[in-house]
Order: C-alpha cells, then sequence, then structure tokens
C-alpha cells in the first residue's frame, strides 16, 4: 500500500512538474513557428542558450507539444547542421532514458494515463519478441510514424534500454540530419537548397505515414482475427 502511494504521489509530482515547465517554456513553444524569432530567443539566454536548446529536444521527446522534426529544424537553424545534429541527437537520447526509467518505474498504468488504453492496445504488436528490434528499427527509421508513442510502449517490452538506444538513434540518423540541415540552408537564405529539402522530406514522409497506415491496418487485421479465435 505504502509503495502504491508512494507512486501515485510520484506521478502527480511528475504531471506537476510537466505542467510547470510547459508553462515557463510558452513563449518559446509559440515562437517555433519563426525561426528567426526562436534563434534570438535562445541567443538571448547567452551560455545558457546550449542547455536551454537541449532541454527543449528533450523537452519535445518527453511531451511531445510540438513535432519532433520541428525541433530538429530550429537546431540547424540555431547551431548548423551538424551543431543542430548532435544537440538533436543528444536530446533524443537523454529523453528516451527518461521515457524509460518512467514506464519501468510506474508501469502499464503510467503509459495508459499519458498516451491512452487504446493507444497501448494498438501497439500490442511489439510483444512478438523475435521480430521487435527489427520492427522498432523500421518504425523509427520512416518518417511520419509516431516515434514518440512508441518510446512509450516500447519499455513495456523485454527490450533492454541499450539495445533501444543504438537501434532508434542509428534509425533516426537521416532523419534528424536532413531536418537540421533544412534549418542550416534556411537561416543562410539558401532558399533553393531549402525547398529541395523540405520536398524531399515531405515525400518520405508521405510515404512513410501510407507505409506505417498500411502496416497497421495488417496489424489489426491479425489482432481482430486472434480475439476471434
Amino acid at each position: 500500500m505504502k509503495k502504491q502511494t508512494i507512486k501515485i504521489l510520484s506521478f502527480i509530482i511528475f504531471l506537476l512538474a510537466m505542467a510547470i515547465i510547459t508553462l515557463v517554456m510558452l513563449p518559446l513553444i509559440q515562437s517555433y513557428q519563426n525561426p528567426e524569432v526562436f534563434k534570438a530567443l535562445i541567443e538571448s539566454f547567452g551560455s545558457w542558450g546550449i542547455p536551454m536548446m537541449l532541454f527543449i529536444q528533450v523537452f519535445q521527446v518527453v511531451v511531445a507539444l510540438i513535432p519532433g522534426e520541428v525541433v530538429e529544424t530550429l537546431a540547424g537553424v540555431i547551431y548548423g547542421t551538424f551543431g543542430g545534429f548532435l544537440f538533436c541527437m543528444m536530446g533524443i537520447a537523454v529523453g528516451q532514458i527518461i521515457i524509460f526509467g518512467l514506464v519501468r518505474s510506474f508501469g502499464k498504468d503510467f503509459v495508459e494515463k499519458v498516451a491512452g488504453s487504446k493507444s497501448v492496445q494498438n501497439f500490442s504488436f511489439l510483444r512478438d519478441e523475435r521480430k521487435l528490434k527489427t520492427v522498432i528499427f523500421f518504425l523509427f527509421f520512416i518518417p511520419g510514424t509516431p516515434k514518440d508513442l512508441i518510446t512509450y510502449m516500447a519499455p513495456m517490452t523485454k527490450i533492454n534500454l541499450k539495445d533501444f538506444l543504438i537501434i532508434t538513434l542509428i534509425a533516426r540518423i537521416p532523419s534528424v540530419l536532413s531536418s537540421t540541415y533544412g534549418g542550416s540552408t534556411f537561416i543562410e537564405r539558401n532558399l533553393l537548397k531549402t525547398a529541395i529539402v523540405y520536398s524531399v522530406i515531405g515525400m518520405f514522409s508521405i510515404v512513410g505515414i501510407l507505409l506505417y497506415r498500411f502496416w497497421d491496418k495488417k496489424q489489426t487485421e491479425k489482432r481482430n482475427i486472434k480475439n476471434k479465435l
């Protein structure tokens, strides 16, 4: 009983902390639609700008209020292609470690409160241990898949943190690098390169979304057949 009370109190504290952080970061969150304004805001923090940008990436992974691609593009705007890439990968890794710790500590109930019970049910295919690592790589490699949700689902499987980090960080490299490159070309006013980059990203994202929906439909059909048996 005492352990359960501690879990409940910890969960409430976590929610309050996220709410407070969201309110504090609201000006930054609202400015993401204007890269130049966002860049000016980050630079206004001086030497604290770097940890602030890193924190924003961690925050995006844990809370997912804004799309990851947006933060990656903004990192490219501020720190260039490779500097932004490095910050994003570090932030993604830290964010995933935090989520892993939270889910392994609070369990399925925590994930259902954050993502909804329907989402947990939809990702039941991750229980197939034989294909688990391949499926995770596939879902993180293809643009347009719900990576933030998958990050919350994965700790409920038997995959360990080290394998999860290695697989997902490698799978994310093309997507993150292309986003930071797009941000870098934008701030350099190289609009032709920016247009090409985002056209390619958009094309792959559309294909990725269609592939994921097709694959998800097949998984749903398999679950329905199993439930009827």
